[in-house]
């Protein structure tokens, strides 16, 4: 079975690919715009669910899997960085702060019509960052289409401190969640063990671990 994604994002591709999991990436298409204010984790879920069926609509009976990740501090979402200048204050902001990721993952099944969704968490905790060091990361470009305006799986994981929850959460695609949720439709997934992308850190700097 081929599971199509409702995404186009590498870091999702990657993560899935790595799973094991058979699969075919499609844009969704959609404005994530929601057509009313909402919080940080109907958000997520409401993103989520309308990428899913934006592609659901155009593949009757398949499987489509959908991800909405947002960074959040203090209730406050911080999207993706339209200019340098915004990721600049997007890192100013999270300097020396724990804040939380939040991903919602939504499954439809159009074989039989059941649905499956959740939300995942991960709290991280960044470094203390001079002006220098924002600069520097913002002028490489990475920022750039980042929730957060910072990826963790590349060069900004030298800004972490530490995590607590699912690493792979943050890249963009909680393997353990999309497990479940595909069980809970019934479809098949590789016996992998959908923890080997995992990392937590509770004590050690990510700039100092080895990167996977």
């Amino acid at each position: 079975m081929t599971i199509l994604l409702a995404s186009t994002s590498a870091r999702r591709i990657d993560i899935l690919t790595r799973s094991g999991i058979a699969f075919r990436a499609i844009a969704p298409g959609i404005d994530e715009r929601p057509p009313v204010p909402l919080g940080p984790l109907r958000f997520v879920a409401w993103a989520a669910r309308a990428k899913a069926e934006a592609v659901a609509a155009k593949a009757a009976g398949r499987v489509v899997v959908a991800a909405d990740t947002e960074v959040v501090l203090h209730g406050r979402i911080f999207g993706k960085p339209e200019d340098g200048a915004e990721a600049a204050a997007f890192l100013r902001a999270l300097s020396g702060k724990t804040h939380q990721v939040y991903t919602g993952v939504h499954v439809i099944d159009g074989r039989s019509g059941r649905r499956a969704r959740g939300i995942s968490r991960t709290h991280v905790t960044m470094r203390e960052l001079s002006a220098r060091e924002i600069d520097t990361y913002v002028r490489s470009g990475e920022p750039q289409d980042k929730a957060g305006a910072y990826a963790i799986q590349g060069e900004g994981r030298r800004l972490i401190a530490s995590i607590r929850g699912p690493y792979d959460n943050v890249v963009g695609m909680p393997m353990r969640l999309l497990t479940r949720l595909l069980g809970e439709c019934g479809v098949p997934v590789p016996a992998t063990n959908p923890d080997e992308l995992q990392q937590t850190s509770h004590q050690r700097p990510l700039a100092n671990r080895p990167h996977r």
